[in-house]
């Protein structure tokens, strides 16, 4: 997929490119058509961290998005959208997809974009449910950004997008771009604006249900057949003195779980939503599409001999044995619905973390010819790892027994640029920080054999591994 405009400028573009050519050219194009295009430059730059980018610019008021994996190297942070759009109810993936194909060919590029998330690139954010009440947080947010950064390896890029009208100044939108551009270049060496607080003090929390009966209510529909798996999700609120640094606590996790995604989300007056999340639910590069099964929980122990004793009985253990395998069914399946038939299925091994260990399976499959992006995660979303199964009769149940609205929490998100290359995952072991509280969700996969108390157990511990991170204290507070 390769549905951007490209304008023939230097292989690599930086502060001392003339792209005056470029925007008479997109000018030109915009009074042609009458129409509303867009520009997207992408400069090489020298080191950028883009967590620390956004820790410098980013005003309470602004939509950001920011994502890394340590462990591979690559980080991407977005704000400022310049152009989105909101989308609600069953068909909510359908109608993006077409909104989105139509952005990305009326915007007109400049620079090398051969790097994953270079170039015009587009940022999303979807809830669990379908549909949502609150127009600020909606069911599906797709935006494209004014500025995104990106550090891959040991390259880095300031990508700057733009409306271009039939009114634009080119000499002002050129004018613009240098400003920002050095903008950018010199907050390299600056120091935090805003000073941690020397101690975090939660208060008690609040939790939204009672977790165990939520629990025996599942495995009572478990045993009378009308489900074989649910995922029940706890939902804690605790209140806070300060603001809570989320920069901060963001650098803490990337270092104490670099196999895992680290995000952050907000919409304005929406707080900041941030987390650890193991779980993706593709990648896509090329005709290639990746995913995997994770499913299946362990602590890691204190010992090699223990932890390996740990991670092994995982593996075998049957009722692990079962909620892993309804996982990469539903996945194999739901794939084929979308014209994915060709999937290679991995060989399962644990994926350990700092706190945790769980099982994952890798899934590779080729995409059929004209699948979008949209077309894989509307597929696959939400899986039974999240939601349940058969997903039809588990997903109504999901609310019912739970009693809250999940939100970002275990929906959707990630970004996909103009080739067609994307990552989305699955917002877990995660929360939102307002100004005075700070909401923590976990969850749990039930199935045949689960109890109540050690599936509770359970989201303790995926509780435990963000308080400890904000806190310094490695027990649920207050509980």
């Amino acid at each position: 997929m390769n549905n951007s405009s490209t304008y023939s400028t230097p292989m690599i573009c930086d502060q001392n490119t003339n792209l005056h050519p470029f925007f008479e050219s997109c000018l030109a194009k915009a009074k042609n058509q009458n129409a509303t295009l867009y520009s997207s430059i992408t400069f090489e730059t020298n080191y950028s961290d883009p967590l620390a980018i956004l820790e410098q610019i980013h005003e309470p008021n602004q939509s950001v998005c920011y994502f890394e994996k340590q462990s591979e190297e690559f980080s991407i942070a977005c704000g400022d959208p310049i152009v989105d759009a909101k989308f609600n109810g069953s068909d909510r993936f359908k109608h993006a997809k077409g909104w989105s194909q139509k952005l990305l060919s009326n915007t007109l590029v400049a620079g090398d974009h051969k790097v994953e998330g270079s170039g015009p690139t587009l940022f999303l954010n979807a809830t669990f449910e379908k549909t949502s009440n609150d127009s600020k947080h909606p069911a599906l947010q797709v935006f494209l950004p004014h500025w995104q950064v990106i550090r891959k390896g040991g390259t880095h890029f300031i990508i700057i997008n733009s409306v271009i009208t039939p009114f634009t100044n080119a000499h002002e939108l050129n004018t613009n771009i240098r400003e920002t551009l050095e903008k950018f270049n010199s907050l390299h060496d600056h120091r935090p604006r805003y000073k941690n607080p020397e101690r975090i003090h939660l208060g008690k929390p609040v939790e939204e249900n009672i977790y165990e009966r939520a629990v025996a209510k599942a495995l009572r529909l478990i045993s009378q057949g009308k489900i074989s798996k649910i995922v029940l999700a706890r939902k804690l609120v605790y209140q806070t003195q300060d603001q809570l640094p989320y920069f901060s606590i963001a650098h803490s996790l990337r270092n104490k779980f670099p196999d895992c995604y680290t995000f952050c989300m907000s919409t304005p007056d929406k707080g900041m939503f941030i987390g650890a999340t193991p779980e993706i639910l593709t990648r896509i590069s090329g005709n290639s599409l990746e995913t995997e099964a994770v499913a299946g929980t362990a602590a890691r122990g204190p010992s090699a001999g223990k932890d390996a004793h740990l991670g092994k009985t995982l593996l075998g253990r049957n009722k692990e044995v079962r909620e892993h395998r309804l996982v990469i069914d539903s996945i194999l399946r739901r794939l084929k619905s979308c014209g994915i038939s060709e999937c290679k299925e991995g060989r399962s091994r644990l994926l350990r973390l700092a706190n945790l260990q769980h099982v994952r399976t890798p899934l590779q499959a080729t995409l059929a010819e004209g699948v979008h992006p949209f077309d894989a995660i509307s597929a696959l979303h939400p899986t039974p790892a999240m939601g349940g199964s058969p997903r039809e009769e588990a997903l109504p149940l999901v609310h019912e027994l739970e009693g809250f609205s999940r939100g970002w929490y275990s929906g959707i998100a990630g970004w996909f640029d103009s080739r067609g290359r994307g990552e989305f995952m699955v917002p877990i072991r995660c929360g939102k920080i307002m100004p005075n509280s700070l909401t923590l969700f976990a969850g749990a996969g039930i199935v045949e054999g689960s109890t109540p108390a050690n599936e509770k157990a359970e989201t303790d511990l995926k509780l435990e591994a963000m308080l400890e991170v904000i806190t310094g204290k490695s027990s649920l507070l207050n509980e």
